[in-house]
Parts: C-alpha cells; structure tokens; sequence
C-alpha cells in the first residue's frame, strides 16, 4: 500500500529531476517544520494540561494518517486485524500514545525546550539496548560506537558538562522516562507489527489514545473544553504552529520527501531537525545555548547518523522511518 501525496506541478522539466528537487525542497521544511515541534509545545504546556496536549497531538496524528492513507482503506485495513496482533497493538498504545506523551508533555512543563529536545533523542539509544535484550540483535562495533557517542552526549547535558554532581532533575528525568516508554514501543513494534502498514498501527495507537481520554477525563479537575475557553489568545500562534506547523506541515513534508528521495538521504538529514530545535528555541523563547548544549548535540547527532549508515541496507528502515517520525514531540 501506499500513501496518497499531493505534488507541485512544473518544476523542471525532466521527471526524475522535478521529483528530485520535490523531495529536497519537502525534506528542507520537514527539517525546518519538525525544528517548532518542542518549543510550541513547550509553550503550550503552561497553558494546556499533558492529558490535552496529548488529545490534541493524536488528534492531528490521527487526522493526517486518514488523509494520507485513505479513509475506506485505513478502515478496511483496522476491521481485517486479526485477534493475536491486539495485545501488542494495545501495548504500542499505550506505551507511546499514552504513558510516553504524558511524561514527556509533563517535563515540558519543568524544564527547557533545549534540555526536552536533547533528552528525546535518546530514544534510539534505548532502541538498541532494548533490541540487543529483548530481539537478541547483534551489536556491531559501528553500532556501539553509535550508542557511545550517543550515552556520552546525554551525560555531558544531563551533567551541565561534567560540571555539576550527579543530580536528578525532574522534568529532564521525566523526557528521559518518556524516550525510555517510546522506546518499548517501537521495540513491539519492530517485533510484532512489521507486517503491518505503519499507519495502520498508528491509527489503533492513535484511537486508544483518545478512548483513554474520554474514559478518563470525567474523574479529572481538568477538562480540555475550560482549558480551552480559558486559553489566551497572545498563544493563538503557539497552538496554530503546533498543530499546523510542527506536526500536519511536517509529517505531510516528511512524506513527500521519503516518496521521492532514497530512504537513507531522508534518514541522515532528519537529524538536523535538533540543531533547528535548539536555535528556534534560543530565539523563540529565548532560552540560553551553553556549551554543554552544543557539545551534547554535537555527540547525539554524531550517534544518530553512525546508526543510521549502518542501517541503511535495512529492509525494514522506511517502515521504520515511517512509523518513528509520527511521535516526535
């Protein structure tokens, strides 16, 4: 199955070329898109509750999978599940469109959109760990050259560059905690749902999401209707850029780009997404960049793309790809 994209006409005139500079123009406004998603949500956490920003991230999530997929056939697709893939579906659901969203949304609210952007991209690092356990995967020195790089960028932010005690922050441990609970998922996922079209999958994780909420919200103070009659209209913006912005603009693009350009180009250029990240928040909301910051991003982005050449014969790295880059912040 494929997804149905939209194309801008005429832009060159041989096909392969206009396709190509499609997708390079689509990956540039992933990049620049995917760099909002933590310093508007980081915004919008003081103002909105984690259990509504997480009914209306999935709500996006679930919007664009039925637009990009096709409603009749998506609905085909969930009825035809067979009963022996529920549990793990449930668990995908849960873990990362449940429990993962609501402490990383929580931490937005105790620490910097700086730290919270680090932080998340550990979530290949559990990866890894999780698959070398759980899958018995081997661990190729390559890889674990990846995964170093990738442990020591997180100790020199989560230790202000070695100048500070062990400590343990709250809201940094609760991005930690959420990377750490995505990661479960994507390792059931890997395992037990291969054969599945990833929007298939996020389509269950995105439903089991909002049946959490309405089950759950009639014993809660906070009710998104009051959150929303109460918002401010000064982050009218904020709410607009994430929804628009951060999440429909971006994984729309993200999809134009893989249907165009090869998977490993979309793959190694993604990560460029936290170098956006820190500078728009920097500017944005005028967090401070310090040193540690930069020599972290520096060592997560060296792992990041050490891991991603040396899966690049992967057969499973565009499905992978595809499911992955829906829960990004």
């Amino acid at each position: 199955m494929h997804t149905n994209t939209l194309s801008i006409p005429f832009l060159g005139s041989d096909k392969k070329v206009k396709a190509i500079s499609i997708g390079w123009i689509a990956l540039t406004v992933a990049v620049l898109a995917g760099s909002t998603s933590t310093t508007f949500a980081k915004e919008l956490s003081g103002t909105f509750s984690p259990l509504s920003l997480l009914v209306i991230s999935e709500s996006i999530v679930l919007l664009f999978t039925v637009l990009s997929f096709g409603f009749i056939p998506l609905m085909n697709a969930v009825l035809s599940v067979k009963k022996k893939y529920i549990p793990a579906l449930l668990i995908v659901g849960i873990t990362n469109s449940i429990v993962a969203p609501l402490f990383v949304f929580t931490g937005l609210q105790m620490t910097q959109a700086v730290n919270a952007e680090l932080f998340s991209r550990s979530y290949s690092l559990f990866l890894f760990v999780y698959a070398a356990i759980f899958l018995k995967e081997k661990i190729s020195r390559t890889e674990l050259f990846a995964l170093l790089c990738m442990l020591i960028g997180v100790a020199i932010v989560a230790l202000r560059g070695f100048t500070e005690a062990v400590s343990f922050h709250m809201g940094d441990m609760l991005i930690l905690s959420g990377a750490l609970v995505y990661a479960i998922g994507g390792i059931v996922f890997k395992e037990k749902l291969q054969k599945f079209h990833p929007e298939v999958v996020l389509c269950f994780r995105s439903m089991i999401a909002l049946s959490f909420f309405f089950l759950f919200s009639p014993f809660t103070e906070i009710e998104i209707a009051h959150e929303i009659h109460a918002f401010p209209i000064t982050l009218l913006g904020a709410l607009l850029g994430y929804g628009f912005i951060s999440r429909f603009l971006y994984l729309f693009s993200f999809y134009e780009s893989i249907e165009r350009l090869a998977v490993h180009t979309v793959s190694l250029v993604l990560p460029l997404i936290t170098v956006g990240s820190l500078v728009f928040a920097h500017y944005h909301l005028g967090e401070d960049i310090h040193w540690y910051h930069i020599s972290g991003a520096a060592f997560l982005l060296l792992g990041c793309v050490v891991l991603r050449l040396s899966s690049i014969k992967s057969k499973h790295l565009e499905r992978d790809l595809r499911y992955n880059n829906r829960h990004h912040v």
